[in-house]
């Protein structure tokens, strides 16, 4: 192989005089994404909506890390010089650097009018979606320029979805419902703003809003994957450390951000029940602020529609009479009637429910 300097066009390797000798080497892909090499991946749909690449990629070739592209270089043509499929990687060290440039790019994503409303809700979500993985995975460290990022990231889709009624069904259609905890974390926060948005809370309690419903689950980054994923149902010892997160969410919040942001109270009470029958502290309604009784409304809905290793997904007819029946006096009536009335009231609720068992029974 030619040794020569890498050549560099428009902030693209060529690569017949690519030199890998300064890079470290890998045995697979599997060894970059857990770090063990410094990489970290960055999918081609995610990649795309950068609008100038803010450090360099890099691809695999026979399972080694090779420069591809150069900080500078427009997105766009980075990604169309490859397959859809392929993967980039970016040194781990620019992974922040990586992470605030596609948060700041959500607003733009949102507002662009040559994208349909789908089109835009599926790019934004998808960025959200990988600012938000290290945040939640098992074990990461979290710091204040994370949850900046991920700030910025949900106060954009907020404010999009204020102004931009098309775009608010779309979003709700793009949500991924098969559970883990980032999506989750996304949808909760999606399905929070709205609630506020159809109260009028605006402003920093809506914002807040938005920010203590997106992070409401950190917490759950210190709790072991074999319990969260667990099948069957937890044993006393395993529900005692689950009900821990809240706390131990507030405390990785207090700690990162150096002082209790407003949010935090959020974090904190998202699992009391406004009968106390819920936890850490069994606080009544009166007890727990108004912003995290509609964030624990959120954050049961999705869990209802989303399905898990041992339940499939309700339908929102189906999970919404589960949160005012089932689970009656749990819920603030008035803020759980507010949601109903969002998503088309009980009736348009039921019918398209009916419609959905009558296209299953006809095999259509």
């Amino acid at each position: 192989m030619d040794r020569s300097p890498l050549k560099v066009r428009a902030g693209i390797t060529d690569f017949p005089h690519m030199n890998p000798r300064t890079i470290p080497p890998a045995t697979s892909g599997r060894n970059l994404i857990d770090s063990t090499f410094g990489f970290q991946p960055v999918a081609a749909s995610v990649l795309e909506v950068v609008e100038a690449l803010p450090c360099n990629v890099f691809l695999l070739r026979s399972g080694r890390p090779v420069l591809f592209a150069t900080r500078g270089a427009e997105a766009a043509d980075v990604v169309a010089r490859t397959r859809r499929d392929v993967a980039f990687y970016v040194r781990t060290e620019d992974t922040e650097l990586m992470r605030r440039s596609l948060s700041r790019s959500v607003p733009r994503i949102l507002s662009d009018p040559e994208l349909s409303p789908v089109e835009r809700s599926r790019r934004a979500y998808g960025v959200v979606a990988h600012v938000m993985t290290p945040i939640f995975s098992p074990r990461q460290r979290i710091d204040q320029a994370g949850l900046d990022d991920a700030g910025w990231a949900i106060d954009s889709i907020k404010d999009s979805l204020g102004v931009d009624s098309d775009l608010i069904w779309s979003f709700v259609a793009t949500m991924n419902k098969h559970l883990s905890t980032h999506t989750h974390a996304i949808n909760t926060a999606v399905y929070a703003v709205l609630i506020a948005d159809a109260l009028g809370i605006t402003g920093e309690e809506g914002r807040d809003i938005g920010r203590g419903a997106l992070l409401h689950d950190i917490g759950k980054n210190r709790i072991p994957p074999a319990i969260l994923d667990k099948p069957g149902p937890l044993d006393e010892a395993e529900w005692t450390l689950m009900r821990s997160h809240p706390r131990v969410g507030y405390d990785l919040i207090v700690r990162a951000m150096g002082s209790a942001p407003s949010y935090a109270h959020i974090i904190a009470e998202h699992h009391e029940r406004a009968d106390g029958s819920g936890y850490p502290l069994q606080r009544l309604a009166g007890e727990v602020a108004q912003s995290s009784q509609l964030v624990s409304i959120a954050d049961a809905y999705d869990a209802l529609t989303s399905a898990r290793s041992y339940k499939p997904a309700s339908s929102s007819y189906g999970a919404l009479w589960t949160m005012r029946f089932r689970m009656r006096g749990q819920f603030d009536g008035l803020l759980l009637a507010a949601f109903v009335d969002m998503l088309g009231g009980w009736g348009q609720l039921r019918r398209v429910e009916r419609r959905t068992l009558d296209l299953s029974a006809t095999g259509s």
